[in-house]
């Protein structure tokens, strides 16, 4: 198409100049014609042309573009893959000792693991009856359980294989000696008519005393005497102050046959007989020893 148009402005133009030539005088004698009778004509063929240059261009229409940005670019983040490993987990089906050494009960208890606790094993013993497993309760601990009640989670047979610590022979631990005296203190007046008798004990030996027993009568009036106690109370007359848990080692207190065991009369000059009894843990359990005393009030 273009080079049609092209040949279409050239035929206008050739038109035009020969319309211009026939304008050209013939002879010298012919008077000459103002140069501006023909400018309209050139004017007109100038448009034309243009006109026809015009319609042949191809239309361009410029699009726009946006600013560019500042960029700045970034170090290539780094990625770590953390080694992977199947954990071996179990569940105890009771609440279970895991121990120091062995799951054995010759060696110390780390903890009690409750029923339904999972638990991280770390190894096995070579019996597959036995696991080394986490303390679920307390960082960096880790002790044996035995594991004929429990449900594995895991590849058991993966897990390395540990030693358990051979079961010492036990030593005998010498008992520590166990000893008080008693001796009679005085009558006490408490709420009338009710008196009684104060005693004073001493802890005599290492072992700390929980317990207390009073128990006799009076032989002049058959009046039976039980007392007993978890407590070594002091005494304000006959109302406890200060009660002590435990008489340690080397330490004194006094004892009463009040709340309960009080007379409902004055035993004054009446011989009584007594039996104390000091055990070393609460409720007459544990290690016993009974001393017997007579005194007249």
């Amino acid at each position: 198409m273009k080079p049609i148009r092209f040949f279409s402005a050239v035929l206008i133009i050739a038109v035009v100049l020969s319309i211009t030539a026939c304008n050209i005088p013939t002879s010298s004698n012919a008077a000459p014609q103002p140069v501006e009778n023909n400018l309209p004509v050139e004017q007109a063929a100038g448009t034309i042309v243009a006109q026809t240059l015009t319609a042949g261009a191809p239309t361009i229409t410029q699009t726009p573009q946006p600013p560019l940005e500042s960029f700045t670019p970034t170090a290539t983040p780094t990625v770590t893959f953390a080694p992977t490993s199947e954990i071996v987990t179990l569940v105890v089906a009771k609440d279970t000792y895991c121990r120091q050494g062995a799951p054995v009960a010759a060696f110390k208890s780390v903890v009690i693991i409750k029923s339904g606790q999972l638990v991280e094993v770390l190894a096995r013993n070579r019996d597959n009856d036995s696991f080394y497993v986490k303390n679920p309760y307390e960082d960096n601990s880790a002790c044996w359980i035995y594991g004929k009640e429990f449900v594995l989670d895991g590849n058991a047979e993966g897990l390395k294989f540990a030693t358990l610590q051979p079961t010492s022979t036990p030593t005998r631990t010498p008992t520590p000696n166990a000893n008080f005296t008693v001796t009679y203190s005085s009558l006490v007046a408490c709420t009338a008519p009710n008196y009684a008798f104060k005693l004073y004990i001493q802890n005599v030996g290492a072992t700390p005393w929980h317990y207390i027993s009073i128990t006799g009568s009076d032989t002049v009036t058959g009046f039976a005497i039980n007392h007993t106690s978890n407590f070594f109370d002091q005494y304000s007359g006959c109302s406890t102050i200060n009660p002590q848990d435990a008489v340690i080692g080397g330490d004194d207190t006094y004892a009463m046959n009040v709340n309960p065991g009080e007379f409902n009369y004055n035993p004054t000059g009446n011989l009584i007989n007594l039996n104390v009894k000091l055990c070393t843990l609460d409720n007459a359990q544990g290690t016993c020893v009974t001393k017997p005393i007579s005194f007249t009030p």
